[in-house]
């Protein structure tokens, strides 16, 4: 891993009343940061009974990872946690004042890379 890349895993959970809504604004998410080109990952998972949903975000570094989470505060944080009823985050220590002032409302955790690789 670089230590320059900033990693979020978010889990929320989403009633069911609200998927629908939930994964129309999915969808809205990931077109818009494919266009990112500093976004490295960018995956949604929904677990097996469709309650909770893993989205797991990587960023090239911290000015990319500031471009995204302003964007997405700007125009999709309000809807996003009107459809959600819980949230956890586990994040990368080296994510910038900007993201940890964006997320500390979930009291993330934050991590430290130990060891490990990736291939890209």
């Amino acid at each position: 891993m670089s230590n320059e890349t900033i990693h979020i895993h978010l889990k929320v959970g989403v009633p069911p009343e609200n998927a629908a809504d939930f994964e129309g604004l999915m969808k809205e998410l990931v077109a818009r940061t494919k266009q990112e080109p500093g976004t490295l990952v960018y995956e949604w998972y929904r677990s097996e009974n469709g309650r909770f949903w893993h989205i797991l975000e990587r960023y090239a570094d911290a000015e990319n990872g500031d471009l995204h989470v302003k964007g997405f505060a700007e125009n999709y944080a309000a809807r996003f946690l009107g459809l959600i009823d819980s949230s956890e985050a586990i994040v990368s220590d080296n994510a910038t004042p900007f993201i940890k002032g964006v997320l500390e409302g979930i009291a993330p955790i934050y991590v430290t890379e130990q060891g490990g690789f990736n291939r890209f």
